[in-house]
């Protein structure tokens, strides 16, 4: 199972070095590029921590069934809560699910609710980490600082087309974003992603 996360991790980090490629190909020189071109990073940006998130929903779908009841408490009985949060259900529920036993409906109902999961700041990260047994300690946190940066620039890009918020003489409307950033970004999600499976 974990040669499967990690062979599906690591072509989806090759996508974003394609991206990332791709960005190279078409820009030259110094200075601020065009946001056309710039774009490109941007998109890689997106690609790179939905990277990190289907790693990590992975690695969770697996280890997490076999935990004990206090990890999975929060976790809904499959087709019982459309937001994904913990909800009461009652015995005429489980009717449906006669025929699979309780291990199969543990991890059905893991992957239905992790389904729902995003992990939108590094304490959603180490929350789930936490989850399966692995201790966030100070090689893992190492990488939290770039990517809190990371996921808060997804989120403004996601939700605002990267606009920038401050105006005046040398603040252009879109943020400006750089190859370097990028690559410091995706060499933390690769750095952290190594350090997971190292815990495992």
């Amino acid at each position: 199972m974990l040669n499967e996360i990690t062979d599906n991790f690591d072509k989806n980090l090759r996508r974003v070095e394609n991206l990332m490629n791709l960005y190279k190909s078409i820009t030259v020189g110094a200075g601020r590029k065009p946001t056309n071109s710039s774009d490109l990073l941007r998109a890689t940006v997106v690609l790179l921590h939905s990277t990190l998130e289907d790693f990590l929903r992975n690695i969770l779908a697996w280890k997490l069934p076999d935990q004990n009841s206090s990890k999975l408490e929060n976790v809904p009985l499959k087709g019982t809560s459309a937001s994904g949060r913990k909800t009461k259900f009652h015995l005429g529920e489980l009717v449906e699910f006669r025929s699979k036993n309780v291990n199969e409906l543990i991890q059905e109902s893991v992957k239905e609710y992790l389904n729902k999961q995003s992990f939108n700041n590094t304490e959603d990260i180490a929350s789930a980490l936490i989850a399966i047994g692995i201790e966030v300690n100070e090689p893992i946190r190492n990488y939290f600082t770039h990517l809190e940066i990371m996921i808060k620039r997804r989120h403004n890009i996601v939700h605002q087309a990267d606009r920038q918020d401050i105006s005046g003489r040398g603040y252009h409307r879109i943020k400006s974003i750089s190859l370097n950033q990028v690559n410091t970004w995706k060499n933390n999600v690769d750095g952290l992603t190594l350090k997971i499976v190292g815990a495992l």
